[in-house]
């Protein structure tokens, strides 16, 4: 069954249609929102929150294809993750595409290994890395970082470069330490 056609059963409250769409998405928006919480657990309550928000949302949703429906759930499932965050202010980060934010920090894969990047990462200081996670990671524009997190859009931005200079210096000190400069 396609999507659209899985969608409009859903929004007929067919229980095995929305079984079917959950059963599609759970591990892609469970990833998703584990990248922002600090264990499974939260991350599965948070992303069952998110499914629920999602099947009674469904109604408003206009359907243009699969790969914006995704976007749109992934959206909802950051928010919902946020919202969480708010509370408890707590983030990991599960890296999906090292080579992206290699190229971003100007590092080459042989200077730093995936796991001590995620760990550079971590400490960064919370905004810098939310809002960086958002705008690397999730593909939102600083408008959209500022509206979720509500801040300026110019605070969104200043958060971004501030990050991404200190993983910048960070891997700058770390190299020059490993070959002995």
């Amino acid at each position: 069954m396609n999507t659209e056609k899985q969608i409009i059963k859903c929004i007929k409250g067919d229980s095995k249609a929305q079984k079917l769409l959950y059963e599609k998405y759970v591990g892609l928006l469970f990833s998703t929102v584990l990248r922002y919480l600090k264990n499974e657990t939260d991350a599965e309550d948070i992303m069952l929150q998110a499914f629920l928000k999602i099947f009674s949302s469904l109604k408003e949703f206009q359907f243009i294809n699969e790969q914006a429906f995704i976007a749109w759930m992934k959206k909802v499932a950051i928010n919902e993750a946020l919202m969480f965050k708010r509370k408890e202010f707590s983030m990991i980060y599960k890296l999906e595409n090292i080579d992206e934010i290699q190229d971003l920090v100007q590092v080459s894969p042989e200077i730093v290994n995936e796991r001590e990047l995620i760990e550079l990462i971590e400490q960064l200081p919370d905004g810098y890395r939310t809002v960086f996670l958002l705008h690397v990671v999730d593909g939102y524009s600083h408008k959209e970082i500022g509206e979720s997190l509500k801040i300026a859009e110019g605070t969104s931005r200043s958060q971004f470069f501030k990050a991404r200079n200190l993983l910048q210096k960070k891997l700058g000190d770390d190299y020059g330490k490993a070959i002995g400069t």
